[in-house]
């Protein structure tokens, strides 16, 4: 038996390579993906190892909140550093300043582009016992002096004694270029564009005298890491810590393997969907060539051969092809993690070098995806090949029976109810959907209408077929006729494609529906003229808003930060501004209290975070801060807003407790009568030395807000692609298949007069029927996807439900024009019959 098979499989190349090339393309994501993963998650911990190899302790101050960025902790004094120094064991202490620097590009004033990774400033550590830097050019920086990491001197030409602007917190300033360095042997941090001062200046910049980020501690021989973290615990005042330089380290290489996981996750959950859509295609593909073996299997079964045999025979092929589709995708997995590196150098990102990670979970994955797949997908049609009878090889029209299409009814009939309950359970809570609910009855009502599709097929497509059959006339009737011929069939080709156009279909819902709910909210809830912020949202200084106070048409211009606070025991966030500014820019509508009164030691929270956290105004609320727990009175509560968050304190309450000093945005409002071009001249000026800051009025927020959805949309509809091709993939594999069952039915046809250009229409009207029908179940399931996705992320703020017409048409055009593609090889191959071997085929 197994001789048989292998003659079998080898006897159908062609379609053996069509049903591993499903298989082929969702290991390779899936590979690719773990791979590149893999090989970024090691290598940057290697680099935070080798950047704080030298670093046995850290002293820091501790952040109470226990999220949120370093730069929320408030610094250490300089006085800590004699006395952490004289610690029994410590023969080093070496304070470290670190902030955001960027640098200004010389001949364009613009900011260095760095791929969106942050411009970070720091003093010279190199030469010490604690640091890791090492000049690869020139020295180290004195004064105003400074110098760079390599990377960012190599690819933007940055030359030494050149002289480059710097932005810190401060007003931008000039520097000379007197060296370039790595850090722990790499050319670049991540791709970060690091920026060297001397220690006093980098103080005076990113801290302030006197003050340090944290402190970084040598050990003697002899004594370990945790030893002395210990002793030095000791000695620290209330609200400072020691840490380890391994978990330094670890902590520094955990906030970018998060981000790295987090993308990761989004990878494979496309590749889930690949392999998914792979999985109709084999199940199809196995199901045809069973029905073209009848006579086969039943010459087997007559010579001896049991039922198990006949099974086992069909579950082998699938498992060579999984095998097979396995090994070849694991193959192209590495390339793809390569270009997917590539691909983010092409970005600016300059990646730390390293050797691509092969874990043994990625092998195992591998081969498991490719053999469980096609083994599941190919147990039935194994079951309907154990079923043909001896008999079965002595007559020539001998088909499988096909069963009745009541329990598909009743099944899909079930789980689409299911769904809908679902569905309407998770959304029946009005402000704060259960997403975990919508998202499984979306789920269940997807499963239901994939089970009724067969039920669906005949009258779908016999609406599709009739403008088909006025434009080709009986070529166009006969395409249509095959393709209700076998509903199982069609409706299993079809549902391949259904699933990508779905998603298509349902993103695209969703995506309008947020930049719909952007527009309802700027004009709703900010009161703001003008926007001033960086183009990737990177903090900037305060001087910005501080040089736009008193401008003339100015009524108000005041800065927004924020950052990562607790309300009781619960993780929240707070805005910070100018209280008599910040309420005017956000349109903040009064519930309670008085909003007005907003200003030290007080606070405002949304109307719903006080009914859920039982807050009274007038009462003291627990916050918890970086520096530790303190108590604001809360003054008022306002109807909930997307932009202002849960609780709203004014800066200078912020800054008590923050070294967070660094705006998000600035909020500017026009004075009454003020000419808009005018103020905007104004603004202009005040922000040109602020190389990295934009400014846009209220139309032009939107519309970036706009650009920002249309791009990542843009990147879903690309990995979408994938499952979208997979699926023509199998349309061809389907018509393929089909033209060679039909092979006699096709020589008669051109025996009594048909074309071959008829019967190349014949097929692609069969295929673009196919398509269509795909694509209407693609876009009927897929916008009430977006519906329910709109619905389940109301609390997210996308309060308004929008419909794109204009891409949902693209999307049904797009189907047609794929059943085309599809149908080219098959249609080929059927015209190019020989007509005389046609009829004699049995």
């Amino acid at each position: 038996m197994l001789r048989a098979t292998l003659r079998s499989l080898l006897a159908r190349k062609v379609r053996l390579v069509l049903s591993a090339l499903a298989v082929v393309v969702g290991v390779s994501f899936v590979t690719g993906t773990l791979v590149l993963t893999d090989t970024l998650n090691r290598t940057f911990d290697t680099l935070f190892t080798d950047i704080n190899k030298n670093v046995s302790v850290s002293v820091r101050t501790v952040n109470a909140v226990g999220t949120g960025d370093q730069a929320d902790r408030l610094p250490v004094p300089a006085t800590l550093v004699p006395i952490v120094a004289k610690v029994d064991g410590v023969t080093a202490a070496t304070g470290t300043v670190r902030g955001q620097a960027v640098l200004i590009d010389p001949a364009s004033g613009d900011p260095l582009n760095s791929g969106g990774a942050p411009g970070i400033g720091t003093n010279w550590t190199g030469g010490t016992a604690t640091g890791s830097e090492e000049i690869a050019d020139g020295r180290p920086p004195n004064g105003q002096e400074i110098a760079v990491d390599k990377s960012t001197a190599d690819k933007h030409h940055l030359t030494l004694g050149q002289r480059i602007s710097v932005q810190t917190r401060l007003q931008p300033e000039e520097f000379t270029l007197v060296g370039t360095f790595r850090i722990g042997g790499q050319d670049s941090l991540g791709g970060a564009a690091v920026t060297t001062f001397d220690t006093a200046t980098a103080q005076r910049l990113l801290l302030a005298p006197d003050q340090f980020t944290s402190i970084s501690l040598a050990a003697a021989h002899g004594v370990s890491q945790e030893q002395l973290r210990d002793r030095v615990a000791a000695v620290l005042p209330t609200g400072v810590e020691a840490i380890t330089g391994t978990q330094l380290a670890e902590e520094s290489a955990s906030a970018i393997q998060d981000a790295v996981s987090g993308f990761s996750t989004f990878l494979l959950v496309f590749a889930g969907i690949a392999v998914f859509v792979g999985a109709f295609i084999i199940f199809n593909t196995f199901t045809m060539l069973v029905a073209q073996r009848v006579r086969e299997l039943a010459l087997l079964r007559a010579i001896g051969a049991s039922r198990a045999q006949v099974q086992l025979s069909v579950q082998v092929e699938a498992l060579i092809v999984g095998f097979i589709g396995a090994t070849v995708g694991l193959a192209l997995g590495a390339l793809l993690a390569m270009g997917l590196r590539a691909a983010v150098g092409a970005f600016g990102i300059s990646l730390p070098s390293g050797p691509l990670v092969f874990q043994p979970r990625t092998f195992l994955l591998a081969y498991g995806i490719g053999l469980v797949i096609t083994s599941f997908a190919a147990f039935v049609p194994a079951r309907k090949a154990a079923s043909v009878p001896p008999v079965a090889a002595m007559r020539e029209t001998y088909v499988l029976p096909a069963r009745s299409l009541r329990t598909r009814a009743f099944g899909g009939g079930a789980l689409t109810v299911l769904g809908v309950i679902c569905l309407v359970a998770g959304l029946a809570r009005g402000e704060n959907p259960n997403a975990s609910m919508v998202g499984a009855g979306a789920a269940f009502v997807f499963l239901g209408i994939a089970t009724l599709s067969p039920l669906l097929a005949p009258p779908i497509t016999q609406v599709v077929g009739i403008p088909l059959r006025a434009m080709f006339g009986t070529t166009g009737r006969l395409g249509q006729e095959n393709a209700i011929r076998n509903p199982r069939r069609t409706a299993s080709t079809a549902s391949a494609l259904m699933i990508g156009l779905a998603l298509v279909s349902a993103f695209a819902v969703l995506g309008q529906s947020i930049k719909e709910s952007v527009r309802e909210t700027v004009s709703e809830s900010l009161g703001a003229d003008f926007y001033i912020a960086t183009s990737n949202l990177a903090p900037f200084s305060p001087q910005v808003a501080a040089g736009l106070q008193g401008k003339p048409g100015v009524a108000v211009a005041t800065g927004i930060r924020g950052g990562a606070v607790k309300i009781g025991d619960t993780d929240s966030t707070v805005l910070a501004g100018d209280p008599a500014g910040l309420l005017q820019v956000l349109s903040i509508k009064q519930v309670d209290g008085d909003v007005n009164a907003l200003g030290a030691g007080s606070l405002l929270v949304d109307e719903a975070t006080a009914a859920e956290r039982g807050l009274r105004v007038g009462a003291p609320v627990p916050v918890t801060f970086a520096d530790g727990p303190t108590e604001l009175t809360l003054v008022g509560t306002y109807e909930k807003s997307a932009i202002a968050g849960p609780a709203m304190i004014a800066t200078s309450e912020f800054e008590k407790h923050s070294n967070n000093n660094l705006d998000l945005f600035v909020m500017l409002k026009l004075a009454d009568g003020a000419d808009p071009a005018a103020v905007r001249a104004e603004i202009d000026k005040v922000i040109k030395p602020f190389g990295s800051v934009e400014v846009r009025d209220q139309s032009e927020f939107v519309a970036q807000q706009e650009q920002q959805v249309d791009q990542l949309l843009g990147f879903v509809y690309v990995l979408l692609a994938l499952a979208v091709v997979i699926a023509l993939f199998g349309i061809v594999n389907t018509l393929a298949l089909s033209v060679i069952e039909r092979t006699r039915e096709i020589g008669l046809l051109r025996a009594i007069g048909m074309t071959r250009q008829q019967m190349r229409m014949m097929v692609i009207v069969e295929s673009m029927i196919i398509s269509v029908f795909g694509a209407v179940l693609g876009v009927l399931v897929g916008s009430f996807f977006g519906w329910a996705l709109t619905g389940a992320l109301k609390s997210q703020g996308v309060t308004t439900f929008a419909y794109p017409v204009v891409t949902i048409i693209a999307v049904m055009i797009a189907g047609a024009i794929m059943g085309v593609l599809a149908a080219v090889f098959p249609a080929r191959r059927a015209a190019r019959m020989d007509i005389l071997r046609a009829i004699a085929t049995t």
